[in-house]
């Protein structure tokens, strides 16, 4: 039995060092230099998945700060560059989440991508990331978002997107 108390103290501790240690790793601040954007970007990444997998009905007050923060170190990032384009986020009208959310998709991508300024790849990667929250189910429910699940899942996107681009 004691064994069995030691296993379960020691999980719960785990756990909980765990997600204190995840929350450590969100960007608590906006780096000022070059070199501090460099370094905050796992922090970046880490705040970009957090607001990916966190249910949007949980943590409201830090997803605002998250969104927030993340908007913040992207419009003053000196090393990754989005291209915000109507014609690619038409699935953002009825659920304005999903701006932040295909943001973050694409700085993701820019960033596993030697800072890639690929506006195709960067906008798939953002749209994917929006698929993705919109699949929990805890949005309205959308034909545009709905086009682009579509899309996904018969390798249309790539095309799709190739061509609001092009206008």
């Amino acid at each position: 039995m004691q064994q069995i108390k030691t296993l379960f103290l020691s999980i719960l501790l785990l756990t909980t060092a765990t997600t204190f240690a995840q929350s450590q790793e969100l960007l608590d601040g906006l780096p000022t230099t070059k070199e501090e954007f460099i370094a905050s970007e796992k922090k970046v990444l880490a705040t970009i998945d957090w607001l990916e997998n966190t249910s949007l009905n949980q943590d409201q007050e830090k997803r605002k700060l998250q969104n927030a923060m993340l908007v913040s170190w992207l419009t003053n990032s000196p090393t990754v560059t989005l291209e915000i384009n109507a014609d690619v986020l038409t699935f953002t009208k009825k659920n304005a989440d999903l701006l932040i959310i295909f943001m973050g998709g694409w700085t993701r991508y820019s960033l596993q991508n030697g800072y890639s300024k690929d506006a195709v790849q960067g906008s798939i990667a953002g749209i994917k990331s929006a698929i993705k929250v919109y699949k929990t189910g805890l949005l309205k429910k959308d034909k545009e978002m709905q086009k682009m699940v579509d899309m996904d899942e018969k390798g249309e996107l790539e095309a799709w997107v190739k061509t609001k681009l092009k206008k």
